[in-house]
């Protein structure tokens, strides 16, 4: 074998192994942007599923969805040299993912406390007090608080369901429940608003409805100075 033919060969071989470099080069560029925009993508999904949940409760539906697949064309477009997805292409379509699901987290943050406040508007809370059973009464009580919890927390497929399925279960209790009287809702509200009333603030009528209305076991007398 003559000295050119060895080093033809010895080019040939080097070429094969500048092409494996470059390939194994572009596979880990490749890699890395995938996992980058696939966490990106993830985020986009878990508010979509947001927005399906608020939708099929009657809420969130005027939630602008356009705009969804922003990224996609610019992303096909920009193909490199060897078919696959250029460093700037992948950057602008992680962009527009982020810019879309940002978007998107606050307008179904918006519809889920609208949503959440108007349902609780719409509870007749105060005939808790009204209920006959003492461990019905605390039950509710306790639906309450825990209804005004996620209310102000973060959106989310399983508070939405958490939500709506507490909701039910209250709005089932109260419902066959009269409503208090108008005396004891001012009273009581009177009581929540002024700290520090005495005996002498409040009448016997006063006293005897909270007897009547069993609320007297929730009200708490301390003698000042003690």
């Amino acid at each position: 074998m003559s000295v050119y033919e060895k080093a033809k060969l010895l080019e040939d071989h080097a070429s094969r192994i500048a092409d494996g470099e470059d390939s194994q080069r572009q596979a880990t560029r490749v890699s890395r942007w995938l996992l980058e925009l696939r966490s990106q993508l993830n985020q986009l999904r878990s508010q979509l599923a947001v927005t399906h949940a608020l939708q099929s409760r009657g809420a969130g539906l005027d939630i602008d969805l356009s705009g969804i697949d922003d990224g996609r064309a610019g992303f096909e477009r920009n193909l490199g040299p060897s078919g696959l997805p250029t460093n700037p292409a992948f950057s602008t379509a992680k962009k527009k993912t982020q810019a879309v699901t940002d978007r998107l987290a606050e307008e179904n943050q918006a519809a889920w406390s609208a949503w959440t406040a108007q349902l609780l508007a719409e509870l007749p809370l105060a005939r808790i007090s009204m209920l006959v059973e003492v461990e019905a009464e605390k039950q509710a009580s306790k639906r309450q608080l825990e209804l005004e919890r996620i209310s102000r927390g973060k959106a989310s497929k399983e508070a939405i369901t958490t939500f709506a399925t507490t909701y039910a279960g209250l709005a089932e209790l109260l419902q066959e429940t009269q409503d208090p009287p108008e005396a004891l809702v001012g009273l009581l509200n009177r009581l929540r608003a002024q700290s520090g009333l005495t005996l002498s603030d409040v009448t016997d009528e006063e006293i005897t409805l909270l007897r009547q209305c069993r609320m007297d076991a929730h009200i708490t007398l301390k003698r000042k100075g003690s």
